[in-house]
């Protein structure tokens, strides 16, 4: 039953994020629709490839929308919003997660603590975790993810020695977690040189 539990509420924290985005586009897409009913009208066409031209031109300046709200991302000004907005958004519970894998489909996106792939290593075993931060004395501030479900877990403070970077994107360890492991072997025996 907690399996069932656990399951449910990190599919809906899966899924929130997509909600919320095509209720943007959604609402996007009937302001666009205002603007370009009129607009085809000026035009001889009606359709074009059997779609209505008012559709076409409602995508296109969603599209392009994007594209300029994209450039005035890239600004400083707007990269210091964001640094905020994020230091906020961390106390929602699965936020952390559900940016970590959006950062690997885009990963110009600014990090203000990541998630980095890591192996802690303890006395006589290694642990698949994610690095968060360092500390001023040289610990390391590492999560520790429950399997199958990677939203509960531990937090721990370790000598950066027993912390060695993984070479994989962060959607792939949780998909690993995820399947109790599934796929971990080619993380390899943790290198204490690195």
């Amino acid at each position: 039953m907690n399996f069932v539990k656990t399951t449910i509420l990190g599919g809906a924290l899966f899924l929130v994020p997509v909600a919320i985005l095509a209720i943007v586009l959604g609402k996007a897409y009937q302001i666009m629709m205002l603007v370009a009913q009129p607009m085809s009208g000026w035009v001889p066409i009606d359709a074009v490839g059997g779609i209505a031209l008012a559709n076409l031109l409602a995508l296109a300046a969603i599209i392009l929308s994007c594209f300029f709200a994209g450039l005035l991302a890239r600004g400083e000004r707007a990269k210091a919003v964001y640094r905020s907005l994020d230091r906020r958004m961390t106390s929602i519970p699965g936020y952390a997660f559900v940016k970590a894998m959006t950062e690997d489909v885009h990963p110009g996106l600014e990090s203000g603590g990541n998630f980095i792939p890591v192996i802690s290593r303890f006395d006589d075993n290694a642990q698949i975790s994610f690095e968060i931060e360092r500390t001023p004395d040289g610990q390391v501030v590492v999560y520790l993810p429950g399997a199958p479900n990677p939203w509960s877990g531990s937090v721990v403070l370790l000598d950066q020695e027993r912390v060695q970077k993984l070479d994989q994107s962060a959607s792939d360890v949780i998909r690993s977690i995820r399947s109790l492991g599934r796929g971990a072997a080619k993380y390899g025996k943790p290198d204490p040189d690195r």
